[in-house]
């Protein structure tokens, strides 16, 4: 009687579980996921970078700030898809264009001076963890590299360096946009992900 219960035991306990835990993902599974998250971490989200306009004091500002264009990254997939899966992407370039005004004050003089700017942002890299249950967006961190800021105006663009620390500014503007927007992209693939590993 014993031998017979353990024996419906052990039936039930592997007719039950592949169905509560499902198998490895296999090669070919993997392999078309990477695919689908390449694709995603080296689009262009350019579009989808949305830096707000910099008001500073007596009249000043940066506006129109926009992202020209997003370089190409080198893509790292890393993970088992069991226990983690993570994307690295690095060696990313963009370019920034925006409107410029300065007011100030030295001494008795007024100063004045308006224009617009180009940028450019090398170094910029992002590393973003997935969950393994649902292939969406669990963790993400962000590096901003350099900038490298060109000022054009009416008389002396140059001075501005001097009243405003312009790529300080920008670079602190940019700052969680390359995560939200990738974030953004990857969660919205995820069921495709999902559905791609289970089979």
């Amino acid at each position: 009687m014993k031998c017979k219960i353990t024996l419906s035991l052990i039936c039930i306990f592997f007719l039950i579980i592949p169905s509560v835990y499902p198998k490895d993902a296999t090669l070919k599974q993997i392999k078309q996921a990477t695919a689908v998250l390449e694709a995603i971490s080296g689009k262009d989200i350019a579009k989808y970078l949305k830096i707000k306009d910099v008001d500073l004091k007596g009249g000043s500002y940066i506006k129109n700030i926009k992202i020209t264009h997003f370089d190409n990254p080198r893509i790292s997939i890393k993970g088992d898809w069991k226990n983690n899966i993570v994307v690295e992407a690095s060696n990313i370039g963009l370019g920034v264009t925006a409107d410029w005004r300065v007011k100030k004050r030295v001494l008795f003089i007024k100063y004045q001076e308006s224009g617009t700017l180009r940028a450019s942002v090398s170094n910029v890299s992002f590393k973003v963890t997935l969950s393994t249950r649902t292939f969406s967006v669990a963790k993400c961190s962000e590096s901003i590299g350099s900038f490298k800021v060109k000022l054009k105006g009416k008389l002396l663009a140059w001075i501005v360096k001097t009243f405003v620390n312009v790529d300080r500014l920008l670079k602190r503007k940019l700052k969680g946009q390359i995560c939200k927007a990738i974030s953004k992209e990857i969660n919205k693939h995820s069921a495709k992900i999902s559905r791609i590993i289970q089979g």
